[in-house]
């Protein structure tokens, strides 16, 4: 059996502001963690309640929440000698952020997912 050896968990939110500085944007409101019980707590959500499916980005199954405006993704990915990662994205898209595409948002956490995952191996 392999054990989980790196949790990551992405968070991103809709920004409820504007910065005079630089225009609104999911991008400036990416939070990455390595909690497992985040991490936990989010599988538990997606075999409760696994929503409805969106799409698909490079095998990462999107989901979108049935009872709240926020999308789910979890996949785990085996390591080089003996690893396993473990990896959740939410994604919370609220009247803020009508323009924002789930999808898309999907891409950038994935390649940038994969980009710390080829530090690691």
């Amino acid at each position: 059996m392999t054990a989980i050896t790196h949790v990551y968990n992405y968070t991103v939110r809709c920004p409820h502001y504007k910065d005079k500085d630089q225009p609104a944007s999911w991008l400036n409101h990416i939070e990455i963690n390595n909690s497992s019980e985040i991490a936990l707590n989010r599988i538990t959500k997606w075999h409760n309640n696994s929503g409805t499916k969106l799409g698909e980005v490079e095998n990462f199954i999107i989901r979108k929440a049935d009872n709240e405006e926020a999308y789910f993704v979890v996949q785990s990915n085996r390591l080089p000698h003996d690893g396993h990662s473990l990896v959740t994205f939410k994604i919370f898209l609220d009247d803020c952020c009508k323009d924002a595409d789930p999808i898309e948002i999907t891409h950038h956490l994935v390649s940038d997912y994969k980009n710390r995952i080829a530090k690691v191996a």
